[in-house]
């Protein structure tokens, strides 16, 4: 088949990494309709996980919004509460948001 280029398509299955069917609140977005014109005056921020060979790492990331440059960040094998506040200890040390 395939040297007379009879290869079927291989479908690729989208894995689902978020459950938006939970219990807990949710919260509107503060910051939808304002307009960010300087730097530190929005961060965000995200935790997701690295695949390696042996396990998982998770990756705690804080930006500014503005200059889409990293403010903080943290590696733990470990998702618990210490991975997002020493992020954000880090973040602190480099700025403030206003």
């Amino acid at each position: 088949m395939q040297k007379m280029g009879l290869q079927g398509q291989i479908k690729h299955q989208k894995r689902c990494t978020t459950n938006s069917q939970h219990y807990c609140r949710r919260f509107p977005n503060l910051i939808k309709e304002l307009t960010i014109n300087r730097p530190d005056q929005v961060w965000a921020s995200d935790i997701t996980y690295v695949r390696l060979n042996r396990g998982f790492v998770y990756l705690a990331v804080i930006m500014d919004i503005f200059t889409r440059s990293v403010r903080g960040w943290h590696l733990s094998r470990n998702l618990d509460q210490d991975l997002s506040l020493t992020a954000l200890q880090k973040a602190l040390k480099k700025g403030k948001p206003e």
